[in-house]
C-alpha cells in the first residue's frame, strides 16, 4: 500500500497521466473514434480510417502477434470442442497460422511485415489481404468490401461447426457486431476488463474540448466501453423516439452517411434497455474503482470517474425527453438509473479526494511543524520548512492534473477539499515555540493560499472574503483558517511595544466586520489599496484595479471558462476593460487581415462543419483551432468578438465610448469599408464582421426568391427592387441592437464616406444580403457538382479554384447603347441557379448607382427610422412602482456587475453561435495576455523572468510562489508595518484569540527568568492573565 501511494505521489509530481498507456498510445499513435454515425458497419465499410503507411512498425508487429496468437488459441478451442473436426490440426510458427480442417479445407493466416498486412487464404472465399485500422482498439479489414477478418471467419466457421462461434472474443476483433445490444455489452465489458488486467490502465477516448464541462460537467476523457455504450444507446433512442437525444450534433456528411439498419423499437423497450445497459456498466465501474482503491491507482480511478460522468449526462438527456413524453412509470425508472450514476460519481470523487489527502497528510505534511532550533545558539535558518514547499508543489501539480483528467466542476470540488483539509493540518501544527522559522512558514503558507484560493472561488467577492453568507463551506473555512494564521503571525512576530501600545487602553469590544479579510489584503499589497477598510462592504465599493484584479484572477484560475464572469468583467465600471482591450486590438491587428465572414463564427472561417477526432464533437471549429500563427490575426479575432459582445448587450453610450472611440484613435482608415463601393466586402475588418453577425439568419430567405424571380423572367432592375422590398419587410425582425449600432457608427462616420442611400443601416443590410447570396451560390455549386457526377458515373475532381463559376457576361441594351454588363439585365432561362445568384450579387453591388432605386431606398430608410410607440393598454400606467419601460439601447451593460444581470446578459449572448464563439475568443485572449492586463491595471510589477502564470515550469514553481520567491520573511523582503498589523488583528479578534497567541510568545513564557524589570511585559501578562482583566 505504501509503495502504491508513493507511486501516485511521484506520478502527480511528474504529471504523467496513465503512465502505463495502451500500446497504441505508447507509440504515439492516437486511438480515434468516429462517433458521428449511428450506422457503424456501413460507415466503417465505406471509409477506412487509417492508411498502412501511417501505422508504426512496432505497433503493427505487436498487434499482429496478439491477433494471430489469439486466433490460434481460439481455433484450438474450436477443434477440441467440435466432434466433426477430430482430425483437424492447428499450428502457429514464425508468424504463420495454419488451420487444417480435413475435408473442409485449410485456412492459412500469416503476417506480411513489408506491407503491414495480414494475409488470409480461405478454402471458401479465397485469398484476401487485411489492413490494420487503428480504430476501436485496432482491427483488420479487407478494404475492398469493408468486412473485418474476424467477421469473415465468424461467418465461414459457423457453417462448418455446430457449436456457437464467437470470434469477437479474440483480440483485436471488431467490437461492433450485428445483434442485440445486450449481447454486445457483456463482450465489450469483458474485453475492457481484460485490457485493464493486462495493462493496468483503462482504454480511454478523448471528449471534444468544445463539450467538456458546462452545466452537465462533461469529462475530458471517458473509457472506451462507456463511449461505445453511449453510441449504442443513442442509436436505440433515435429508433424508439424518432429523434436524437441532443447528445450528438449531425453535420451534412453525417446525414449523407447515416443510411442505418432497419430496426424497430418503442419508448418502453428503450427504457428497459437503457436501465439494463447502465446497470451493467455501473457494476463494471464499481469493480474497476475497487481495484483502483486497493492499489491506490489514481489514473484508473479518474478514468472510472470520467466514464460515470459520461453515462450520467447521457441518462440526463434521456430523462428530459421521457419526462416530456408524459409517462410517469418510464420517467421514474430512468430517473432511478440516473440517480445511481450520480451517486456513483459523487462516491468516486470522494475517493479521489481521500487518496490525495492521504498522500498529503502522511508523506508531505508530517513535518509541517518545522525543524527544531537550537535555543542556545539561536541558529537562523536560511530557508523555511521543506514540507511547506512540498505541499505547495503537490497542490500545484495535482491542480493541473485534476484540471486535465477530471470533469471541471468535480475537479474544483476535489481541489477545494484538498486545500481545506491540508490547511487544517497546517493551522493546527503551529508549534508552541515562537521562532523566525515559524513566522517564515506562516507567511509562506498565506502567500501560497492566496495563489491557490482563486481556483475554488466563484467570483472576486469570494476571493476577498466579502458576502460570507453566499460562500461555499470550503471557501469560508479557508478564510477562517488563514485569518487565524494571520493573527498568529502578528501577535507572535510583532515587537512587544507594538502590542503594548495597542492594548494598553481598554477599547470597545470587537464587532463582526464585513470588509475584506486582513490576511488576504496583507499578502496582496499590489492588489488591495488598504490593509483594512471597514467602508468596503461589497465589490462595488472597491477601486477599479482591485475590482478588476479580483474578478480576473478568479476567472483565469478556473478549470473551465465562467461565461457570466467574463461578461461581468467586460461590462463592469463603464466597460473599462473592454475599452482597453479594444483599443489595443484594433491598433495591433494585422493591416492585411481585412476579410472576415459576416456570420461571426471566428473559429470556422475557412472550413466549416468538420468534426475533430474527439467524442461528441459539435463541429463548430473551436476544437480544431490550433491558435493564430500571426499575432495580428489573434488581435483581429478578439476585436471582432469584443465588438459583437458590446453591440449585443451594451448601451448606445457604451458602444460609442468603446468601439467608436477605439476606431477614431486607431490611426487607421476604418470607415472605408462602409462606402457604397465596398458592398462586395473586399475590405471587411473584423469589427464590422462582428456587427454584421448580429443580423443572424434573418435574410437567408432572400437568395432563392431573387433567383426564382430571374428564372421566371424578371429583369435585374425588377430583381433589385424585389430585394429592397424583402429587406424592408424584414426590418421588424432585425435585432434592435443592430439598428442601434448602425446609428452610433453613422454618427461617427467621416464626411467623405458615402454608404448606400446615405444610411449605414442599409449599407450593412445590403452587405449581409450579398454575403447570403454568395453562400447560397456556393451551396448550389456543390449540388450541381453532385448532379453532374451522378450523371457521368464518376467522381467530380474539379479543383478548389474552379468551385465558383464566373458570372456570365450578357449583352444589355439600355438607353440606345449596347454594352456588356451584369447589372441591368440577365437572361436566366439558360443559366444555372449558381450563375444567376452570382449575377444578382454583382448587381447588388451597384444598387445605388445612377439613381435607379432612389425612391425604394428612401422608403426603406424612412421605415427603419420610424419609432415604435408602446401601447398603454396593459395597465402598466396603474402600477408605476412595478414596471418601468426602457428603450433597448438605453440600459447600460455595466449593470452586469450585479450577478443576476450578468447571468441574464450572458444567456442572451450564448443563445447564438456567434455569441458562443465570441466569448471563447475573449477568454483565450484574456488568458494569453493576462500579464499585460495586470500590469496595465497596476496590480503586478514587472518581473525579471517573463513566464505566464499558467505555464510555469516545475522547477520554477518549486522555488517561487507566483512571481515571488519563497522565504521572504527570512530574506527581509516583505514589508511589515507592525503597528498597523497589530491594530488590524485586534479589530478582527476577541480576547481569547489574542490571549492564546500572546501567551505562546517566548518573552512571555520567559517572564520569570527575566524578572520584573520589563514594565510593558508585566502589564501585558496581567492584562491577558484572566478573563476579568481582558479587553473584550
Amino acid at each position: 500500500m505504501l509503495r502504491n501511494i508513493l507511486r501516485t505521489s511521484r506520478w502527480l509530481a511528474r504529471r504523467q497521466i496513465n503512465s502505463v498507456t495502451p500500446v497504441l498510445l505508447r507509440h504515439y499513435t492516437r486511438i480515434s473514434l468516429q462517433p458521428t454515425s449511428l450506422s457503424f458497419d456501413r460507415q466503417f465499410a465505406s471509409t477506412p480510417s487509417s492508411q498502412v503507411s501511417d501505422v508504426d512498425q512496432a505497433v503493427f508487429e505487436e498487434i499482429c502477434n496478439e491477433t494471430l496468437e489469439s486466433l490460434c488459441e481460439y481455433f484450438e478451442e474450436i477443434v477440441d470442442s467440435s466432434p466433426n473436426l477430430k482430425g483437424a490440426d492447428v499450428t502457429f510458427s514464425d508468424g504463420v497460422l495454419t488451420v487444417a480442417l480435413g475435408n473442409y479445407g485449410t485456412y492459412v493466416i500469416n503476417r506480411q511485415t513489408p506491407n503491414k498486412q495480414i494475409w488470409l487464404s480461405s478454402p471458401v472465399s479465397g485469398p484476401k489481404r487485411y489492413d490494420l485500422v487503428l480504430k476501436d482498439g485496432g482491427h483488420w479489414v479487407y478494404k475492398h468490401d469493408g468486412i473485418s477478418l474476424h467477421k469473415l471467419l465468424q461467418e465461414e466457421i459457423s457453417k462448418i461447426v455446430t457449436n456457437k462461434i464467437e470470434f469477437n472474443k479474440c483480440s483485436h476483433s471488431l467490437v461492433i457486431e450485428d445483434g442485440n445490444i445486450m449481447d454486445r455489452i457483456p463482450i465489450l465489458l469483458q474485453r475492457d476488463l481484460e485490457y485493464y488486467q493486462k495493462n493496468q490502465t483503462v482504454l480511454s477516448e478523448t471528449i471534444c474540448k468544445g463539450v467538456v464541462g458546462g452545466r452537465l460537467d462533461f469529462p475530458r476523457n471517458a473509457s472506451f466501453a462507456s463511449v461505445k455504450i453511449v453510441l449504442w444507446l443513442e442509436e436505440e433512442f433515435s429508433i424508439a423516439f424518432k429523434q436524437g437525444s441532443g447528445m450528438f450534433v449531425m453535420t451534412k456528411e453525417d446525414e449523407k452517411s447515416d443510411i442505418g439498419v432497419a430496426k424497430t423499437s418503442d419508448p418502453d423497450k428503450f427504457v428497459q434497455l437503457a436501465i439494463k445497459s447502465g446497470d451493467s456498466l455501473l457494476e463494471h465501474l464499481h469493480m474497476l474503482a475497487q481495484e483502483a482503491l486497493d492499489h491506490a491507482d489514481l489514473p484508473v480511478l479518474t478514468a472510472t470517474l470520467g466514464a460515470a460522468a459520461l453515462l450520467k449526462n447521457s441518462l440526463y438527456c434521456y430523462v428530459q425527453h421521457i419526462e416530456d413524453s408524459g409517462s410517469p412509470e418510464r420517467y421514474s425508472q430512468i430517473q432511478g438509473c440516473y440517480k445511481r450514476y450520480t451517486t456513483m460519481s459523487e462516491a468516486v470523487g470522494e475517493r479521489v479526494l481521500d487518496l490525495h489527502n492521504r498522500v498529503l497528510s502522511l508523506y508531505i505534511l508530517q513535518d509541517s511543524g518545522g525543524r527544531p532550533i537550537d535555543g542556545n545558539t539561536r541558529t537562523v535558518h536560511e530557508s523555511g520548512t521543506p514540507s511547506v514547499q512540498g505541499w505547495w508543489l503537490y497542490m500545484n501539480g495535482s491542480r493541473r492534473d485534476l484540471w486535465d483528467t477530471v470533469p471541471p466542476r468535480m475537479a474544483q470540488r476535489i481541489f477545494a477539499g484538498m486545500l481545506n483539509e491540508t490547511l487544517t493540518i497546517l493551522t493546527t501544527n503551529t508549534t508552541d515555540t515562537t521562532t523566525r522559522l515559524l513566522l517564515n512558514d506562516i507567511l509562506n503558507i498565506l502567500l501560497c493560499v492566496a495563489q491557490l484560493l482563486p481556483s475554488i472561488c466563484a467570483n472576486g467577492s469570494d476571493l476577498a472574503g466579502l458576502d460570507v453568507k453566499h460562500q461555499t463551506r470550503d471557501v469560508r473555512d479557508v478564510h477562517a483558517k488563514c485569518n487565524e494564521l494571520f493573527k498568529c503571525f502578528v501577535y507572535r512576530g510583532a515587537d512587544l511595544h507594538f502590542i503594548h501600545q495597542e492594548f494598553k487602553e481598554k477599547d470597545p469590544p470587537a464587532i463582526p466586520r464585513e470588509c475584506p479579510f486582513p490576511w488576504f489584503t496583507f499578502v496582496s499589497p499590489m492588489l488591495c489599496d488598504k490593509l483594512d477598510d471597514p467602508s468596503v462592504r461589497s465589490t462595488h465599493d472597491l477601486s477599479n484595479k482591485t475590482a478588476f484584479g479580483l474578478e480576473l484572477i478568479v476567472l483565469l484560475a478556473q478549470p473551465q471558462p465562467n461565461w457570466a464572469l467574463i461578461v461581468k468583467v467586460l461590462m463592469m465600471r463603464d466597460c473599462h476593460l473592454s475599452r482597453m482591450l479594444l483599443i489595443r486590438a484594433i491598433r495591433a491587428m494585422c493591416p492585411d487581415n481585412l476579410r472576415w465572414p459576416a456570420d461571426g463564427l471566428w473559429y470556422s472561417v475557412h472550413d466549416r462543419q468538420k468534426k475533430c477526432s474527439g467524442f461528441l464533437c459539435t463541429a463548430d471549429g473551436f476544437c480544431r483551432f490550433k491558435g493564430d500563427v500571426n499575432p495580428g490575426e489573434e488581435f483581429a479575432r478578439v476585436a471582432g468578438a469584443l465588438t459583437y459582445v458590446l453591440a449585443t448587450i451594451g448601451s448606445k453610450a457604451e458602444l460609442k465610448s468603446t468601439l467608436c472611440y477605439a476606431l477614431e484613435i486607431s490611426g487607421r482608415d476604418w470607415a472605408a469599408c462602409l462606402d457604397k463601393r465596398q458592398v462586395w466586402c473586399d475590405r471587411r475588418p473584423p469589427w464590422l464582421a462582428g456587427i454584421l453577425a448580429l443580423v443572424g439568419s434573418i435574410l437567408q430567405f432572400i437568395p432563392p426568391i431573387l433567383v426564382n424571380a430571374v428564372q421566371s423572367g424578371a429583369s435585374m432592375y425588377q430583381t433589385m427592387a424585389l430585394c429592397l422590398s424583402c429587406i424592408s419587410r424584414s426590418l421588424d425582425c432585425v435585432p434592435r441592437c443592430f439598428v442601434n449600432a448602425c446609428s452610433i457608427i453613422e454618427g461617427t462616420l467621416p464626411s467623405h464616406i458615402n454608404p448606400v442611400g446615405g444610411s449605414v443601416l442599409l449599407q450593412m443590410l445590403v452587405t449581409v444580403t450579398y454575403e447570403e447570396i454568395q453562400k447560397w451560390a456556393e451551396e448550389e455549386v456543390e449540388k450541381e457538382k453532385a448532379v453532374a457526377s451522378a450523371a457521368n458515373g464518376e467522381p467530380h475532381t474539379m479543383s478548389a479554384k474552379s468551385s465558383r463559376p464566373r458570372s456570365k457576361q450578357v449583352r444589355i441594351v439600355a438607353l440606345g447603347q449596347t454594352t456588356t454588363s451584369t447589372s441591368l439585365s440577365f437572361d436566366g432561362s439558360h443559366s444555372s441557379a449558381s450563375s444567376i445568384a452570382l449575377a444578382v450579387a454583382e448587381a447588388l453591388c451597384s444598387i445605388d448607382e445612377d439613381d435607379k432605386h432612389t425612391r425604394d431606398i428612401q422608403l426603406l430608410i424612412e421605415r427603419a427610422k420610424r419609432k415604435v410607440v408602446l401601447s398603454e393598454q396593459f395597465g402598466l400606467e396603474d402600477f408605476p412602482e412595478f414596471a418601468e419601460l426602457f428603450e433597448e439601447g438605453d440600459v447600460p451593460g455595466s449593470n452586469a456587475e450585479r450577478a443576476s444581470d450578468a447571468a441574464a446578459l450572458t444567456s442572451q449572448i450564448l443563445m447564438t453561435p456567434p455569441g458562443r464563439d465570441s466569448l471563447r475568443v475573449i477568454y483565450e485572449h484574456l488568458a494569453l495576455h493576462a500579464e499585460w492586463i495586470y500590469k496595465e491595471l497596476g496590480i503586478r510589477d514587472s518581473c525579471d523572468v517573463e513566464i505566464p502564470s499558467n505555464k510555469t515550469p516545475l522547477l520554477y514553481t518549486m522555488f517561487h510562489i507566483g512571481k515571488q520567491p519563497f522565504d521572504q520573511f527570512l530574506r527581509g523582503e516583505w514589508p511589515l508595518p507592525w503597528s498597523k498589523l497589530v491594530a488590524v488583528a485586534k479589530a478582527w479578534s476577541g480576547l481569547e484569540g489574542v490571549r492564546v497567541h500572546i501567551n505562546r510568545r517566548t518573552d512571555v513564557r520567559n517572564m520569570k527568568s527575566q524578572g520584573k524589570s520589563n514594565k510593558q511585559l508585566m502589564q501585558l501578562c496581567s492584562m491577558f492573565k484572566s478573563n476579568s482583566e481582558g479587553l473584550l
